[in-house]
């Protein structure tokens, strides 16, 4: 089987070598693995770190998770395709837990949890705290799938045929394509699936929580794509 892993990153340099050294620490299982880093426009040495820990830097100017998760999706050249973020340890069983459940005929999709490694007040506290047992409620009550990006594998043909990421978004674009593969197969959370990622997002205090609830009301709630403009980290 040969299995794709994607990493957006834009200026990762502190970062995405850690993220790497995980990959290289997992449990193959005899897979044939390709590890993607979509590259966007990044200032610093992200695509030079990145290909001396092996994996192939895909170079687009154009920034924006979507599309970088929508070129990532484009390029991998998997059956499977999995996606994380370049600020983030995948844990040495990762792939297997994932490809246990994409085995099934039915699945398409599946996804897990992450916790911060550090951080600050709220947003530290609500992801490492609150988060899990939210995504939870929303998959089981409502067979909503919250699915983080840094935590996502899915078939690519059943990707392919939605339409895969919105290239759009720059934010929710995972829970966006979940929602949508939900349309056409079984799409299947794994809760002791946890991926680590860091918590650097939480040193703009209560702005990046309150746009990041907002953000997930006009979502989930009101249906809308239209949200007020993050600060770009990949």
């Amino acid at each position: 089987m040969k299995i794709s892993i994607v990493i957006p990153a834009y200026n990762e340099e502190k970062y995405i070598g850690k993220t790497l050294e995980s990959a290289k620490k997992l449990d193959t299982n005899g897979w044939d693995i390709e590890i993607l880093v979509i590259n966007g426009g990044s200032t610093d040495k992200t695509a030079e770190v990145a290909r001396s820990c092996g994996a192939r830097v895909v170079d687009e100017p154009h920034k924006g998770i979507g599309f970088a998760r929508q070129e990532g999706l484009k390029h991998a050249t998997g059956e499977i395709v999995f996606f994380t973020d370049a600020d983030t340890i995948v844990p040495p069983d990762w792939l297997k837990k994932h490809i246990a459940a994409l085995t099934k005929e039915d699945c398409v999709l599946s996804f897990g949890t992450f916790r911060l490694s550090d951080g600050n007040f709220p947003y530290y506290h609500v992801t490492n705290y609150i988060q899990p047992y939210s995504i939870a409620l929303s998959y089981r009550l409502f067979k909503a799938p919250l699915a983080p990006g840094q935590n996502i594998a899915c078939k690519k043909d059943a990707a392919l045929k939605i339409g895969g990421f919105d290239e759009k978004l720059e934010l929710l674009e995972d829970a966006d394509f979940a929602m949508r593969m939900q349309r056409i197969g079984r799409v299947v959370f794994l809760p002791d699936c946890i991926v680590i990622s860091s918590g650097r997002r939480s040193k703009e205090g209560w702005g990046y929580f309150l746009r990041n609830l907002w953000a997930n009301i006009n979502f989930y709630l009101l249906r809308r794509k239209k949200f007020k403009r993050f600060p770009v980290y990949r």
